[in-house]
């Protein structure tokens, strides 16, 4: 279907992937509630899930704004916790062992559909390919739902499913799910998909207060001004962590991407691709 100038616009992207999977309830017709009642015949249910849900058509809808516009809809973010994130990967990521790549600066695009990209923030070299996304929270709340199932035994899809479905923890209180989990879970599953990868992680970093003068020198050597937040921040008004004290810097959920999940992104991005109208010009 072609690409725009600026290959995301107009075009499905993993960070906003989420929204395709969308469904709406909707009264089953004669003949599916026939075929329904003949798998269960004791069900009273009359309604089912149809695509698309209002978010898949609002997605789509934009989309297809952006590709009449030849740009984007918005205008570059410009939000500390945007900045803050994009400052502070960079720093994770040479934190990390040499087998970790970074690699957020190079959209990539699916290898079947011209129409799906992504942005994987890196890869790690291994027999096992699998595809990296960091968070860098700027909210120490937003940390600890993060990585708090890894510090009550969960760990890989667990752990992750922890973070989008809740989890009853270790004091026998129910947690929350992440309100951004099931979005950064199909990020990943979109990245994986487009990349063939068979294993995904998920790197979550908040920086230990001895890191922080680190992290501001650089800030102060960049001349960014996005970042001057951070060169001249107060250490009450930037996310750290004490050093030593109950939480890790670096935290890693690592699990293998279900093969149903990325069948089902797959099929439905597919789907999507035939309400997706042609580029100006094509």
């Amino acid at each position: 279907m072609g690409l725009l100038s600026n290959i995301r616009d107009g075009n499905f992207t993993s960070s906003e992937i989420i929204a395709l999977l969308s469904t709406v309830s909707r009264p089953m017709t004669d003949d599916e509630l026939k075929q329904h009642l003949i798998e269960f015949p004791k069900s009273k249910k009359k309604n089912i899930d149809s695509w698309p849900g209002k978010a898949a058509v609002s997605y789509i809808n934009q989309c297809n704004m952006e590709r009449r516009l030849g740009r984007s809809l918005d205008g570059e973010l410009d939000s500390k916790p945007t900045n803050w994130g994009k400052f502070v990967e960079p720093l994770l990521f040479s934190m990390l062992e040499e087998d970790y790549t970074y690699n957020s600066n190079e959209t990539l695009v699916h290898p079947e559909c011209d129409y799906w990209l992504g942005t994987p923030d890196g890869f790690k070299k291994s027999q096992i390919k699998t595809v990296i996304d960091a968070k860098c929270p700027f909210t120490l709340e937003s940390f600890c739902k993060l990585v708090n199932p890894l510090y009550e035994g969960l760990e890989g899809i667990y752990a992750m499913k922890a973070i989008m479905e809740g989890y009853k923890g270790k004091n026998g209180l129910l947690q929350p799910p992440h309100a951004d989990g099931e979005k950064f879970y199909w990020q990943l599953v979109s990245n994986a998909c487009i990349e063939d990868c068979t294993h995904a992680e998920l790197i979550v970093y908040c920086p230990y207060e001895s890191e922080l003068s680190v992290i501001q020198s650089a800030a102060v050597q960049s001349g960014d001004p996005n970042a001057y937040f951070i060169a001249n921040g107060s250490k009450k008004s930037l996310p750290y962590i004490p050093d030593g004290g109950f939480y890790k810097n670096i935290n890693i959920i690592s699990f293998e991407v279900p093969k149903s999940d990325k069948e089902l992104l797959t099929e439905t991005v597919k789907k999507a691709e035939k309400y997706l109208q042609e580029l100006p010009g094509n």
